[in-house]
């Protein structure tokens, strides 16, 4: 629970330090990747980077999703949309698309019950858009689909991670200390960040609660979760994320959300926990 309350304020913080100035988009997967990559790197020494069963290929599709490009495009996108609506993109839709690539490409079992799930996802993310549009805010357009393509960076991350075999640690430690090697140079060329001019201790709240509390701590907890309740019990936490993301978007940066947004988050809920295929407190003994 605790992870899904980090990555929850995540949203609203990322949103307060973008559209501040603190940061830039671009200093997004330095401030992620930084401390896991110095706590994660000797496992990348002892075992190497090549991401197990699929190979190099393997390594360049994590490089290319749930690494750099994930964090820079969090960062892009939520300077014109709310924080709330990148919750409901993005973890809010990752379940559903894990979930169609399963069955496209590694033959997962599909179901009624999941099938309604997506259904759902669907459903709240169309309601999101329907409110921007109605509101005439054009500019999210741009904020949605930075999310949607990030949506689908950890959609398939994710499933290239059970296809490698390797451990959770491992995985992520290829994620972080992939991530500094190549994205920090590029950090250096573009030259385009907040972080040189924040005070120290501003600066190291950033790292501490980009790089530390989310990258790390939620990261293990989330992996924590996994082992004692199994990963669709551990998904079902996920469903919380757009409800503390909208929570705490209202005191933190003053985003209160509408009923239409409300009702998006409920419908969005309620997919990701049929589309997880936990067993829910209502359903006994019985699976669909």
């Amino acid at each position: 629970m605790f992870a899904t309350v980090l990555w929850g304020g995540w949203f609203p913080v990322t949103r307060l330090g973008v559209t501040s100035g603190a940061i830039t988009a671009w200093d997004m997967p330095l401030l992620r990747c930084s401390a896991g990559a110095i706590v994660l790197l000797p496992i990348v020494l002892r075992h190497g980077i090549k991401a197990g069963n699929a190979g190099w290929f393997g390594t360049l599709i994590i490089l290319a999703t749930l690494s750099g490009p994930f964090a820079l495009g969090i960062g892009y996108g939520i300077q014109y949309a709310p924080s709330a609506h990148a919750a409901i993109f993005v973890p809010g839709c990752f379940p559903a698309l894990v979930f169609a690539t399963g069955i496209i490409f590694l033959g997962d079992k599909a179901s009624l019950r999941r099938f309604l799930g997506l259904g759902a996802v669907i459903l709240g993310v169309v309601i999101i858009g329907w409110v921007a549009l109605s509101a005439g805010n054009e500019g999210a357009l741009q904020g949605y689909l930075a999310f949607h393509a990030c949506a689908w960076m950890w959609a398939v991350y994710t499933v290239i991670v059970r296809i490698t075999g390797l451990s959770p640690w491992h995985s992520l430690a290829i994620t972080h200390v992939g991530a500094a090697a190549v994205y920090g140079p590029i950090w250096l060329l573009v030259g385009d960040t907040g972080l040189t001019s924040l005070p120290l201790p501003e600066l190291a709240f950033q790292i501490g609660y980009h790089g530390v509390l989310n990258g790390l701590v939620a990261m293990f907890l989330y992996i924590y979760g996994i082992r004692i309740l199994g990963a669709s019990e551990a998904a079902i936490f996920a469903a919380l994320v757009p409800c503390f993301a909208a929570v705490l978007a209202w005191p933190l940066i003053g985003e209160a959300i509408g009923p239409a947004e409300a009702l998006a988050i409920l419908s969005v809920t309620i997919g990701i926990a049929l589309v997880s295929g936990a067993k829910l407190p209502w359903a006994g003994e019985r699976q669909s």
